[in-house]
């Protein structure tokens, strides 16, 4: 069975159900392929930060993740925040002297830089942590800054919501629908073969983060020139409702080693820290356990009563995969080799999606080339 679109979209997590959402919204037909579930993936699975807090490497990236965070406010103010799942007043981020991480000075240097990008921060003493956080225990000479700004989501969420959004817009969201390669003209991409269907369409968005680089060397019949996206696991737990809410904001630790925890909807708390990533993502199910068991404890060094023995069995572990290009920045644009493939991975797909939906969207269907792409295109690693 063959179909014709306007735009065909490859993944349904948040990236790819975001450019699905704006094509519909320009009036074009867009077909979105999902292998499993929308959300399944990477999107289900992510800490969910929104956030240009983080991004202190490079302005441009900044500015790019606080437009993404911004267009994260304007759905949540058309839709309603429940709806969109959109939630939090901010992120704390602190530290003590002689602490793992080095003490407060980076901190502070980095809430400098911030609030001279304009990006606004709140300069915290000991007493003002512990105002904002009561059950954290804060050491003596403890610092750090609060981002008033960031937000966190329930990712699963805004997905399912845009793609009510897409259908309504006449979008075609079909799911359990596996690429399994293309159909080509001559060199020319022009189609993809979705098993019963042969699709067909001029323009083709591949959003479907760590398959993104294998998919696109099929795009170009080259596995030699693959795009540089490597997977990026990251485990995460999250317990059951609490007695207490232990947390009101997303906060980082000075643990040395990115231990991070925020509240969530059902009044749990979500943890997750880069070591444990590296050491037991994508593991064997008892390492993960190790590993979940170990992030619960973890808890207990900065809110002492915290249950983390009545949480071991019951919580929630789940593992992302997140697609990580070579330079750390996403690659956004169309393949030279094969201009009808357009391709969308970044690592902070979650505060991103939206926006770049937006982006993508107005050059695939407009032509419009889009000023705040230019540093991110596939071309800067020779395709």
């Amino acid at each position: 069975m063959s179909e014709r679109a306007d735009v065909i979209v490859v993944g349904g997590g948040i990236v790819g159900v975001s450019v699905a959402y704006a094509v519909s919204r320009l009036g074009r037909r867009v077909i979105l392929l999902e292998e499993r579930t929308i959300a399944s993936g990477t999107t289900g699975a992510s800490f969910s930060w929104l956030n240009a807090t983080a991004k202190t490497d490079n302005q441009h990236y900044h500015a790019l993740n606080r437009r993404g965070l911004e267009r994260h406010l304007e759905l949540a103010a058309e839709w309603g925040e429940d709806a969109v799942g959109l939630a939090g007043t901010g992120s704390i981020h602190w530290s003590y002297p002689g602490a793992a991480d080095g003490g407060p000075a980076a901190l502070l240097a980095r809430a400098e830089k911030l609030d001279a990008w304009a990006y606004p921060t709140v300069l915290l003493d000991r007493r003002g942590l512990g105002a904002l956080e009561p059950y954290i225990d804060f050491p003596h000479g403890s610092q750090g800054f609060l981002a008033p700004l960031d937000r966190w989501l329930d990712a699963p969420r805004m997905v399912r919501r845009m793609a009510v959004e897409t259908r309504e817009e006449g979008g075609d969201i079909r799911e359990g629908a596996l690429v399994t390669g293309f159909a080509f003209d001559g060199n020319a991409v022009v189609g993809v073969e979705a098993p019963p269907y042969s699709i067909f369409a001029p323009q083709i968005v591949l959003a479907g983060g760590t398959a993104l680089s294998a998919l696109s060397a099929r795009a170009r019949r080259s596995l030699a020139r693959a795009l540089p996206v490597r997977p990026s696991p990251g485990l995460l737990v999250d317990t059951l409702p609490l007695e207490r809410a232990w947390l009101r904001h997303v906060v980082y630790f000075p643990d040395g080693a990115g231990f991070h925890m925020r509240p969530t909807f059902d009044g749990g708390v979500c943890l997750g820290a880069d070591d444990i990533d590296a050491q037991h993502a994508g593991r064997h199910e008892d390492s993960l356990l190790t590993g979940a068991t170990a992030l619960l404890h973890r808890a207990t060094d900065f809110l002492p009563d915290f249950p983390a023995l009545e949480q071991a069995a019951a919580a929630h572990t789940r593992i992302g995969v997140r697609p990580m290009p070579e330079d750390g920045l996403p690659i956004v644009g169309p393949l030279s080799a094969v201009p009808q493939v357009y391709v969308v991975a970044t690592h902070s797909g979650i505060t991103l999606g939206p926006y770049l939906g937006d982006l993508v969207a107005r050059e695939v269907v407009l032509g419009a080339q889009q000023a705040e792409l230019e540093p991110y295109r596939p071309q800067r690693f020779g395709q």
